[in-house]
């Protein structure tokens, strides 16, 4: 019975829990980044609701302010799931990948749908900063620091890349 192969070398930590400084840079800056996009999106959706003048609401006068409005909620969601998952990679925790990559889908679906129609200015910065995340998410260097733990403890012969 042989013991698993621990894969070492320039940036591949044997422990998880021991990643150097250098490793956890990239995990700081996309839970900065994270903090940054849950401020944004919670600035658009105060920034909508506060456009609409509540007192002088006419029942009979459009509502398309309030539609608006009502459809920039629909990125709280997304701003909670970026704030979790910013939590996450401050706290270095897998869920913290897994909860960024929905909050961006989540971010990126909700732009694709005001897009369908006439879209807000808005929704192009969003759809820009959602798909370079989830790029860097993806980057070689984040996900080293999250996968190394599963790759160190794997057999040669069980199928593994």
């Amino acid at each position: 019975m042989e013991s698993p192969v621990r894969r070492e070398g320039p940036g591949i930590p044997s422990d998880p829990a021991h990643v150097d400084e250098t490793g956890r840079r990239p995990i700081r800056v996309i839970g900065l980044l994270l903090i940054l996009q849950a401020a944004g999106l919670a600035g658009v959706v105060a920034y909508e609701i506060s456009q609409v003048d509540w007192w002088r609401l006419d029942p009979e006068s459009p509502l398309g302010q309030v539609i608006w409005a009502a459809t920039s909620l629909l990125f709280v969601p997304s701003a909670v799931l970026a704030f979790l998952a910013a939590l996450g990679f401050l706290f270095l925790s897998r869920r913290g990948w897994i909860l960024a990559a929905l909050s961006q889908g989540a971010s990126l679906a909700i732009c694709l749908w005001l897009y369908s129609g006439p879209a807000p200015l808005y929704v192009y910065p969003v759809m820009v900063y959602c798909v370079l995340m989830v790029l860097y998410l993806n980057s070689h260097d984040v996900r080293v620091v999250f996968h190394s733990g599963r790759e160190a403890a794997r057999a040669p012969g069980d199928g593994a890349w």
